[in-house]
């Protein structure tokens, strides 16, 4: 086994090795393949191609017509790619030797029209590239000869119109491209013998309507886009017959409406796109289970609200996204029930004023949620209740004035809240949630920090530059008259400070206690100052008694030596 590919290795060396003719401005890789650019498109027959060339590569020609006699006896090309060039006009027998032919690149020319009999001859070609030209119209027989054709590239061009029969003959038939063109609609039955296709793109069109039947023969359908056209409607179950289906793009579209259980029978969804519709409403089944679906954008729509509880049945949705709706003002409760492994809801830039005590229940998994660029007024005091694995809160660019105190806690993996932008009212109502806010000054945003809104001079003030203790809010809560004057100090000296509490009086208590908590402190730093000032002393009194016991020692041991040399001398 060895031996024989050895010799086979040493056999195509040796063809390889071979002189070969290679032909002027070409570029010739291996004895069978030839490159070559620039020249004129009328003249290829002079570059004098040798007949027996499987791959043939021709880009960046002149203007012009392909002449029929510009590959004859080529019977047993394979490859011919004729793109980036300024080819306007095809003779009709030009490729009638191309007998062997399986791949034709023609893309990115000037081809406005392509004679009907001009592919009869290929009756082996796989690929066909006729995407980047300006045909407007296409032969109803072009394609009837292709039994073996499997990739089929018509986009960017200028068609507006497709025959009911094009396609008939084109059984084998896997992709087909037909985006970026002019098409209002697809004839019936244009798509009726497609069996094995898997991939359709239609983007970019002017598609009007996807009505029932259209696609109902593409049972190996596995994407579908649709996405930039003029779609005011689907019929209903219009894919209900896609089984297979796991992308599909219906974003950019004009739809008002979608009929009930449009997507019910869609299990098998990994992609759906639904954003940039001027959608109205949803109807209150819109989804089947689609256990692969990890992600949805419902974005740019002028939805006023949600159905309750639309999305249950994407239960492995990852990211969930309804953002851009201005009109979008009220969300209902248990508006995401069955989320359970949301990671991401995104609620930004809608027009919405307040939110369900309940909107977030059930979303264990939940990591980041947006709700900046509202017009939120207050939120819930448990809105975030049991959502411990919340890292990421953005509520900038709201209404807000003030906020619980102990909206946050509970979230012992919280990384960032958003505050910035916000109306907010510096008054003692703000007392609370100010202390919640001075223990996690690394959580807030400091390139926007939130700031005052008022009242007074404080406008404009970063929350965290607030005073500690505030004169205006110490009559919120005071002793009762009838109280003697020495329980009512002992109770300002023991109360404890709950910034948290919902006991309306139990932030005077902490207003009381501030000015004596501020003196306490200052003491404390004092006698600690004294402290250390003592410390360093006494160090310093050490370290200079025995650097005095070391010079004493040091003149005594040189008087001795002094001694010794009188005695030694003597």
């Amino acid at each position: 086994m060895v031996r024989g590919t050895l010799l086979l290795c040493a056999v195509l060396g040796l063809l390889r090795a071979q002189p070969f003719p290679c032909p002027q401005g070409c570029k010739c890789f291996f004895r069978d393949s030839v490159q070559c650019f620039g020249g004129d498109v009328a003249r290829i027959s002079a570059l004098g191609l040798p007949t027996n060339l499987t791959h043939v590569l021709l880009f960046r020609m002149g203007r012009g017509a392909l002449q029929n006699h510009s590959f004859s006896g080529m019977t047993v090309l394979q490859r011919l790619m004729l793109s980036d060039s300024h080819i306007s006009a095809i003779a009709p027998g030009t490729f009638d030797d191309l007998i062997k032919l399986k791949t034709l690149r023609l893309s990115r020319n000037k081809i406005t029209h392509l004679p009907g009999a001009l592919l009869d001859k290929m009756v082996l070609l796989e690929q066909l590239f006729l995407d980047h030209n300006s045909l407007k119209s296409i032969d109803q027989n072009m394609f009837q000869k292709l039994v073996n054709l499997q990739e089929l590239f018509l986009n960017q061009n200028q068609l507006n119109f497709l025959p009911s029969r094009l396609f008939t003959n084109l059984g084998n038939l896997k992709v087909l491209d037909l985006s970026g063109n002019n098409l209002t609609h697809l004839p019936k039955g244009l798509l009726g013998t497609q069996a094995k296709l898997e991939r359709l793109l239609l983007h970019s069109n002017q598609l009007v309507s996807l009505d029932s039947g259209q696609l109902s023969s593409l049972g190996a359908l596995m994407e579908l886009q649709l996405h930039r056209n003029h779609i005011r409607s689907i019929a209903p179950g219009a894919v209900d017959q896609l089984r297979g289906l796991s992308s599909l793009t219906l974003s950019r579209n004009h739809l008002e409406f979608l009929p009930s259980g449009l997507f019910l029978h869609s299990h098998n969804l990994t992609l759906l796109t639904l954003f940039e519709n001027p959608l109205e409403e949803l109807p209150g089944v819109l989804f089947g289970e689609m256990a692969g679906l990890h992600e949805l954008w419902l974005n740019g729509t002028r939805l006023r609200t949600l159905p309750a509880a639309t999305f249950r049945n994407l239960s492995r949705l990852r990211t969930l996204g309804v953002t851009r709706s201005p009109r979008l003002s009220a969300l209902p409760p248990g508006a995401f029930q069955g989320l359970a492994e949301l990671r991401v809801l995104a609620l930004h830039s809608n027009g919405l004023t307040a939110l369900p005590d309940d909107l977030l229940r059930g979303l264990g998994e939940l990591r980041q949620v947006s709700l900046r660029h509202n017009r939120l007024r207050a939120l819930p005091r448990a809105l975030f209740s049991n959502l411990s694995s919340l890292e990421k809160v953005q509520l900038d660019h709201n209404q807000l004035e003030s906020l619980p105190g102990d909206v946050f806690g509970g979230l012992p993996l919280l990384t960032e809240v958003l505050l910035g932008h916000n109306p907010w009212r510096c008054d003692c109502g703000l007392r609370p949630f100010l202390g919640w806010l001075r223990q996690h000054l690394d959580l807030v945003g400091r390139a926007e920090p939130p700031r005052c809104d008022g009242p007074g001079q404080r406008a404009g003030l970063p929350l965290w530059a607030l005073p500690g203790g505030d004169p205006e809010c110490s009559g919120t809560r005071g002793p009762s008259p009838h109280t003697p004057a020495r329980d009512s100090s002992a109770a300002l000296g023991h109360a404890v400070p709950v910034p948290n509490s919902p006991e309306p009086g139990a932030w005077a208590h902490l207003v009381a206690t501030d000015k004596r908590q501020d003196h306490s402190l200052f003491w404390c730093l004092y006698f600690l100052l004294l402290a250390a000032q003592a410390i360093i002393t006494g160090i310093i009194v050490f370290a200079m008694f025995k650097i005095g016991r070391l010079f004493r020692k040091l003149i005594r041991e040189s008087s001795c030596l002094s001694q010794w040399e009188n005695l030694v001398i003597n």
